[in-house]
């Protein structure tokens, strides 16, 4: 195993930056006998790396590859099936369970003891052992072979140094001298197993036998653990700084988030506002136009029809939803209802007063029109009340009553002065009849062909002259 061992970290972990530590000859539980082995290792590069490393052999050749690996920080429990008695199988935990059945129990035992060693030294999270006899865990290390292999002290995981040129002279000089080395590569190993055994014991003699350097070793181990607790201190209020910044940079990306919101929002409401006030807003001089604007100048009514229909503008505008829960909206609409009713009112009186005005006229009396014998003209009524036709279809549109009574009044004092018209031509018609009998007095036909030509002009008058409709 020792050969093996040498071979896998020259071939394969050398390479990589790695020392190999311990390794188990094994095979998966429950299939047929493929035998690989599982190799832990470190790397000799700080931050150290712990690994767990699958070696196999390859098929068409007597060397080794490697198959996988897993990170010792990943190992969740090691589950060495009975702690009691002797079993070869164990488990790995790692993202899954791996079932392994080891070539002898020394093996598999000396694997698990090198894991909770590194677990120990290099890991904070430490790993489940689970049915491990707690002889194998305690931190003296195990004797035999395994000493060799998993380290019975912290310089067993040191960083792993190849052999320089001398020590690979007094190696070759050593297997001259054992001749059988080359036949038998197990013996020999084991033979330098021994030797570094017994070097190792000597070392440990003479440092123990310097009680003066010993004491100075456990001063500075002292004075190490000192200098960690400080650090470890450190690195909690470090930790406990980083906390508190993280947590005021959350507070920050909040605020942010919050600012962010609000100027949205802000931007909706100035949206909303800019268009009620562009929709919805009524200038003064309209509002004034609408109150007290002059009806009877051609400047008043242009003023008044411009106000009228900004007016209706503004109360038929598509409000958006919710505008009419806004109170200013509402109070607006309530203005534009005053302001429809008041100006409504105002050109109702108005009108008014104009139909009866001209339903009284005494200018156009048929007296003035006797030597014709015509009916007078209303072209300058006609053309006074055309001034208000845009303000009558106003009214129309938003007071169909006022409009309608308006109409009937209209109609009304002109029905009154056509038929006091109609009835003075008549008057004037018999006396100009009467006069005329008297000029030709005994001619029939001439009266009766007066009045066949006097009725048929008034047909005449009546059908092109006379509206009663506005």
């Amino acid at each position: 195993m020792t050969a093996i061992k040498h071979a896998l970290q020259r071939d394969i972990f050398t390479p990589n930056d790695e020392r190999l530590l311990s390794i188990v000859n094994v095979c998966k539980a429950g299939k047929k006998k493929k035998n690989c082995f599982l190799c832990a290792t470190v790397t000799t590069e700080r931050p150290v790396q712990v690994r767990v490393v699958k070696v196999k052999k390859s098929d068409k050749g007597d060397f080794y590859k490697r198959q996988m690996a897993w990170e010792l920080r990943d190992l969740a429990e090691v589950d060495a099936k009975d702690a009691s008695k002797e079993n070869p199988e164990f488990d790995l935990h790692f993202e899954k369970v791996y079932r392994w059945v080891a070539s002898s129990t020394a093996e598999k035992n000396s694997f698990i003891s090198c894991i909770w060693k590194l677990n120990q030294r290099y890991l904070r999270k430490k790993v489940e052992f689970v049915n491990v006899s707690s002889q194998l865990l305690e931190e003296s290390a195990p004797s035999g072979e395994s000493q060799s292999v998993a380290g019975g002290d912290e310089d067993a995981l040191d960083d792993y140094q190849e052999l320089n040129a001398r020590e690979e002279q007094d190696i070759e000089g050593m297997m001259e001298v054992c001749e059988y080395a080359i036949s038998n590569a197990e013996a020999f190993a084991e033979k330098l197993s021994k030797e570094l055994q017994v070097l190792d014991g000597a070392n440990i003699h003479s440092i123990m036998a310097s009680e003066k350097q010993v004491n100075i070793l456990m001063q500075l181990l002292d004075e190490a653990l000192s200098e960690v607790d400080t650090i470890e201190g450190k690195m909690s209020s470090y930790e406990e700084m980083l906390q508190s910044v993280k947590e005021q940079m959350d507070q920050i990306s909040q605020s942010n988030r919050l600012i962010q919101i609000s100027n949205t929002n802000n931007v909706k409401l100035l949206d909303e506002i800019q268009f009620l006030v562009n929709y919805m807003d009524l200038s003064k001089g309209h509002i004034r136009a609408l109150q007290e604007g002059d009806l009877s100048s051609s400047k008043g009514i242009e003023a008044c029809i411009n106000a009228s229909e900004a007016l209706l503008q503004c109360m038929n505008v598509a409000l958006r939803p919710g505008h009419e829960k806004v109170m200013a909206v509402k109070q607006q609409q309530h203005l534009f209802t005053e302001l429809r009713d008041t100006f409504a009112r105002r050109l109702t009186n108005h009108l008014n007063n104009v139909f009866v005005h001209q339903g009284h006229d005494q200018s156009s009396m048929l007296s003035q029109h006797m030597a014709e014998l015509t009916l007078p003209k209303h072209s300058p009524l006609h053309r006074d009340l055309l001034r208000y036709a845009k303000l009558m279809e106003w009214l129309k549109n938003t007071q169909r009553e006022k409009y309608e009574g308006l109409s009937r009044t209209y109609v009304d004092y002109m029905t009154r002065l056509y038929e006091r018209e109609i009835k003075d031509f008549f008057e004037v018609a018999k006396i100009k009849m009467a006069g005329t009998a008297k000029e030709g007095k005994g001619n029939k036909f001439g009266k009766t062909l007066s009045v066949f030509f006097l009725i048929l002009s008034l047909l005449l008058i009546l059908t092109s002259e006379y509206d009663f409709t506005i």
